[in-house]
């Protein structure tokens, strides 16, 4: 289990598999172990080399505990620095949520260093009035820790086991309230996308409460290379249903192999 330090911060990182590398960026709070879900994995291990990080103050990477390091800047860094220890030039991306999000941050700090996105349950146009409301609720119950993260969930209709309960009271809230707390996550990520060639794959449930597939679809229409789908009666938890996102996946990383 590798790490690799980024300006004094220890980030840690799983390497999956053989082939194409592809950088994996999971949502927050969370860990690289989200990736194993629904044999993400297993499945495209056969093909692909998978670079699995755990973000700043998330899983088995550092976590500090001040607002100031959880820049964009800071989680892009990182990712990069990860690729330079593998000597890695290019990869394919694939982020989701929060993950999501900083493939667009990479995509704007590191384009050299990416041959393709693949983006779901995020989008780069800034929250809106709504969405933002919505955030600060949740961000008003990270401050009650493990129990305030419970009510989230339980509230949007997941179901928790007593095995996921005992995990979320493990996690460093501190943490999780400082990195949710920076305002630069979240902000307008966008003005340089329609500048790009690579190709992007946007995605996201048709129920999300992040509400990102309107922005995805007008954000599209100004880029040279891109294509949304849109899960029907789908919310944010679309990546670990079975079978839904991860075809899509496979025909979007092997038409790009067929075109090299």
């Amino acid at each position: 289990m590798p790490f690799v330090e980024n300006e004094g911060v220890k980030i840690h990182y799983v390497v999956e598999g053989q082939g194409a590398p592809l950088v994996m960026l999971h949502g927050g709070p969370g860990s690289h172990q989200e990736w194993y879900a629904c044999n993400h994995v297993h499945t495209l291990m056969n093909q692909y080399q998978l670079i699995l990080p755990d973000l700043r103050g998330n899983g088995q990477s550092d976590k500090p505990h001040d607002s100031e390091s959880y820049s964009t800047k800071h989680y892009t860094s990182d990712i990069i620095a990860i690729l330079d220890n593998l000597n890695i030039d290019k990869a394919h991306c694939w982020g989701y949520s929060l993950g999501g999000y900083l493939a667009f941050c990479l995509s704007r700090d590191y384009p050299e260093r990416f041959l393709s996105y693949i983006i779901g349950g995020a989008q780069p146009m800034g929250l809106s009035a709504e969405v933002k409301e919505y955030q600060n609720s949740i961000r008003e119950k990270l401050k009650r820790g493990a129990e305030g993260l419970i009510e989230h969930l339980k509230e949007r209709g997941d179901t928790i086991s007593p095995e996921t309960e005992k995990h979320f009271r493990t996690w460093d809230f501190v943490a999780i309230n400082a990195w949710s707390d920076n305002e630069d996550i979240f902000s307008k990520v966008d003005e340089h996308l329609p500048e790009l060639d690579e190709p992007f794959l946007l995605y996201a449930g048709e129920l999300d409460e992040w509400n990102p597939y309107p922005h995805l679809v007008e954000i599209s229409k100004k880029m040279k290379n891109a294509k949304t789908i849109l899960f029907e009666a789908k919310g944010h938890t679309v990546q670990f249903i079975p079978g839904v996102v991860l075809p899509h996946v496979l025909e979007f990383l092997e038409g790009i192999e067929k075109k090299e």
